[in-house]
Parts: C-alpha cells; sequence; structure tokens
C-alpha cells in the first residue's frame, strides 16, 4: 500500500478519540497480543476474531461487536479506536499502512503491556506507604480528637479550650487551601497545550527521565511509519494535523506548518523543544535517502524503547523508599505536635 492509499484511508473524517480507551491497558494488550499471534498462525482476521471470541476468556464483550461490525463489511481499525489509546490507535494505523496488520499489533501489545505492568507494579509499591500513612493518620486522629483533648482539659482545663479551637479551624483552613490550590493547579495544568505539558513533565523529579525516553522513543516510532510510508514532508504534516487537537504529533504539526509557510527554518525551534532528542534531530539532518532513514529511526526507536523500561524500573524503585521517607516524617511531625504540648502540661502539674 503506497502513500497515496494512506492519506485515503486517513482523509474521510478526523480522529476523535479519547486519551485512554474505555479498555483497561491489559485488556487492550491481551487483545493486540492474541490477534497478532493468530494472524502470525495464519488465521484470517475474522477467523481470528471469531476464534478468539468462542475459545479465550475475559474478552470485552465489544470484541463480539466488532466482530459483527467486520462481518457487515466495516474496516477493522476504526471499530478497535473507540477501546484504544490514541497514541496506540496511530501507531497501528501507520504500522499497517503496507498491510503488515500482524506487525503492527504485536508492537501495539509490547508497549501496552509494558505501560500496564508498569502501572501495576506502581500500585502494588504504593499500596504499603499509603496503607501505613492512612492507619497513621486514624490512629493520629483518635489521639488529637479523642483522647488528648481530655488529657489536656484535666491537666491544663484554663488553656486548653482556645488552643483545640485554634488548631482545629487551623488544619481546616489549611485542608480546605490546600484542596482549592489542588484544583487550581490541575485546572491550568489540562489548560496548557501538548507540547507545554510535555516540556513540563521532564522538569518533574523521577519521572522527568522516564518521560523524556517515552517521548524519544514514540517520536522515533511514528516518524519511521510516516517515512517508510513514502510520503513527503508536507504529506507528513497534512497526515499528523487530522489527529485530535489535543494531541502531541498534531500540535507538533501545526506548529512546525506554520514556520514553513512562514519561510523560516524550523530546527532552532525544534532544537528549543526539550523533549526531542537532539540525536533525532541529528539523523533527520544527516540527509540519508529514505529507506535508509526509515532503518535508522527503527533503530532508533528500538533503542529509546528499552531505556524507557530501564528507566521505569529503576523510577519504581525509587516510590516506596520515598514515600516511606514522607510517612515517617510526618509521622515524626505529628508526634511532636501532639505530644509536646502534653509533655509541657504535665511538667507543669509536677512542677
Amino acid at each position: 500500500m503506497n502513500g497515496h492509499t494512506l492519506r485515503a484511508r486517513l482523509r474521510p473524517k478526523r480522529w476523535r478519540l479519547t486519551p485512554r480507551g474505555k479498555w483497561s491497558l491489559a485488556q487492550q494488550a491481551r487483545l493486540c497480543q492474541l490477534l497478532a499471534d493468530q494472524l502470525r498462525s495464519g488465521f484470517s482476521l475474522k477467523q481470528a476474531l471469531a476464534f478468539l471470541r468462542t475459545t479465550a476468556e475475559d474478552l470485552p464483550p465489544e470484541v463480539a461487536v466488532i466482530e459483527q461490525h467486520l462481518l457487515a463489511g466495516a474496516a477493522f481499525l476504526p471499530e478497535l479506536a473507540p477501546y484504544l489509546q490514541e497514541n496506540i490507535y496511530f501507531q497501528l494505523t501507520l504500522t499497517t499502512h503496507d498491510g503488515s496488520l500482524c506487525l503492527g499489533l504485536a508492537r501495539a501489545a509490547k508497549l501496552l503491556q509494558l505501560m500496564a505492568t508498569q502501572r501495576q507494579r506502581l500500585r502494588q509499591l504504593l499500596a504499603y506507604p499509603l496503607g501505613l500513612f492512612g492507619g497513621m493518620g486514624l490512629l493520629f486522629a483518635t489521639l488529637q480528637f479523642g483522647i488528648l483533648p481530655q488529657l489536656r482539659t484535666s491537666l491544663a482545663p484554663q488553656t486548653t479550650g482556645p488552643r483545640l479551637a485554634w488548631q482545629v479551624w487551623g488544619g481546616g483552613l489549611l485542608g480546605v487551601s490546600l484542596l482549592l490550590l489542588g484544583g487550581a493547579t490541575l485546572r491550568w495544568w489540562w489548560r496548557q497545550s501538548s507540547l507545554q505539558r510535555a516540556q513540563g513533565w521532564l522538569r518533574v523529579p523521577l519521572v522527568g527521565r522516564i518521560f523524556r525516553a517515552y517521548y524519544a522513543y514514540y517520536l522515533a516510532d511514528n516518524l519511521s511509519q510516516l517515512v517508510q510510508s513514502g510520503l513527503s514532508v508536507k504529506q507528513m504534516i497534512q497526515t499528523l494535523n487530522r489527529l485530535p487537537d489535543r494531541a502531541l504529533l498534531h500540535q507538533l504539526a501545526a506548529s512546525l506548518d506554520q514556520r514553513l509557510n512562514q519561510g523560516t527554518s524550523p530546527m532552532r525551534w525544534l532544537h528549543r523543544q526539550a523533549y526531542i532528542p537532539d540525536d533525532l534531530i541529528l539523523l533527520l539532518q544527516k540527509g540519508s535517502t529514505p529507506e535508509q532513514l526509515a532503518r535508522e529511526l527503527t533503530a532508533y526507536s528500538r533503542l529509546q524503547y528499552q531505556r524507557l523500561v530501564n528507566r521505569s524500573e529503576r523510577g519504581l524503585a525509587w516510590v516506596q523508599p520515598v514515600l516511606l521517607t514522607v510517612v515517617a516524617s510526618l509521622i515524626v511531625a505529628a508526634y511532636l505536635n501532639l505530644l509536646l504540648p502534653l509533655y509541657h502540661n504535665l511538667q507543669g502539674v509536677y512542677q
């Protein structure tokens, strides 16, 4: 399938996908991998869906609907689109432009499985520190509002009431202020463009290096598919412009298109985008043939994928120690806040 056919497939309508599909990451990965295995075994797409629907367990019920639509003559990828992450759907579309649906599904399953595994590991790592934090919070709340007020009243009745009231009101105001600040920060963050959020993610401690590797892999992998499709630079930009407006690749293409239309070189602007590796820009400036450039980009994307795996593993290794340190600090602070006043009251009694 040539570049003209690919453009025809992408032209009829703009993609309107949600940031996350209706299926979980694990479900998306499992279906893509199972379909890839069946296609590799010689099944047709319709046969593979029918086989999986009758033999595989715990498949989403929408698989049966997709199979019915395929039997009625619908195209596969548009039917699958509402249930996939938009970046996965776009990669599938580019990967399958030459008919290699099996390869596209296998690559999608690989990335989805990594994302699902790391998310599950993160939840497991968070379970113990958050459970410990919740238990200690309940314990100190009981001490603060149940036991200590009675002790303070019996030891220092003339000062306990106003002090406790001030602490309650102060704590309540602090909590409300933090909630309002957090909500305002989240609203501001989601109002930023995808390009600005990409720049912001790179500055976050611990996860910044992970996002840097992810963006490097994502951009190189999609660019390699565009180069292999035989599209010109202008046609690539037109293809990317059909993505949803909030998509990173759409906004990147729009910025490049604006600078090209103004007659200015976009290279200086590209170098200022921290999420675009300098190595990737150098590959584009080498002047390689499209075939050679596609091979280089594919090799580079594989290298970045391995770097993404390694960095995510190292990042997850830091999650529990950091959270346990935070919990321990909060416990010490709560201990000092609750028990030191009681200690001073006891000193006053015995003196």
